[in-house]
């Protein structure tokens, strides 16, 4: 799984008396439109489906003009703050999800950019979140290599990512994708707060 790009679907479901209970399944696609229609059929207006279209690329890194820059993160075991919309300002979060839970925590880091400057910076099992100005930016993630898309960013939204993690040479290589709120919040309870700040 670390070596290659997965292209399969993820199914989020709440459910229970409370609306608290939660299961994340990972359904190959192949099986995808099966499940879909099973879940539609089984649950009506309450299936809401996510199709984020941003289209990624490879950039290279040495383009980026905080590839370089050195950073400290502290995995923060303890506190675990969460993250709320700001007015006037664009509100992203984003995940790195640990290949297995031994990693979370461990390995190198994955930068996030916007534009021209680092916004977060995270390790397999860790999240940040970050406020932006409303506008357009270039979000990059960024280890050895370095991929990401241009996408307008508006104030008082919350704009949700997954960085993803994939074996490389030296390092594990990332990707970047856009997700659903429930989806990256179900992964963000799970993971460690990434307490970090330039050297």
């Amino acid at each position: 799984m670390a070596r290659g790009h997965i292209q399969n679907y993820f199914f989020y479901l709440e459910y229970g008396s409370n609306g608290k209970d939660e299961q994340l399944l990972e359904v190959p696609r192949e099986s995808s439109k099966d499940v879909i229609a099973e879940a539609t059929r089984s649950f009506g207006s309450k299936v809401t489906l996510s199709d984020y279209q941003e289209q990624g690329e490879q950039i290279d890194p040495a383009k980026l003009p905080g590839a370089k820059s050195k950073d400290a993160l502290k995995v923060d075991k303890h506190n675990h703050p969460l993250p709320e919309a700001k007015a006037g300002k664009a509100l992203v979060v984003v995940v790195c999800p640990a290949l297995a839970a031994r990693y979370a925590g461990r390995g190198n880091q994955f930068k996030l950019h916007a534009n021209d400057r680092v916004i977060a910076v995270n390790k397999q099992g860790t999240y940040s979140f970050a406020y932006l100005d409303p506008g357009k930016y270039r979000l990059v993630s960024q280890s050895e290599n370095a991929y990401g898309f241009e996408m307008e960013l508006a104030a008082g939204k919350s704009y949700y990512f997954l960085q993803n993690t994939f074996g490389g040479v030296l390092k594990n290589d990332t990707s970047l994708s856009r997700h659903s709120p429930e989806l990256v919040m179900y992964l963000l309870n799970g993971s460690y707060y990434s307490d970090w700040k330039p050297k």
